[in-house]
């Protein structure tokens, strides 16, 4: 469920956080603005869910954006060292 995919991505995103000295700060720059854009379909998905909360296309949506950023930040903390 969502927990268990949100515990992943706070695991994940530590994992970012403790390496993000051997990165290349262009690339972490990247991967945050990517994740500031995924954060905000997360909210209007979850938002439109609050409206609509048997809606499968909505539940779908959100879905596919979390594990977007599941992806995401498991290739940022396994990118090689800068």
């Amino acid at each position: 469920g969502e927990g268990a995919i949100r515990g992943m991505m706070l695991a994940l995103r530590a994992a970012l956080d403790a390496r993000r000295g051997q990165l290349n700060p262009s690339t972490v720059a990247v991967i945050e603005q990517n994740l500031r854009v995924i954060d905000e379909a997360i909210s209007q998905s979850r938002a439109a869910l609050a409206k609509d909360p048997n809606s499968r296309l909505l539940n779908d949506q959100l879905d596919r954006t979390l594990a977007k950023k599941t992806g995401l930040l498991r290739a940022a903390a396994l990118l090689p060292s800068a």
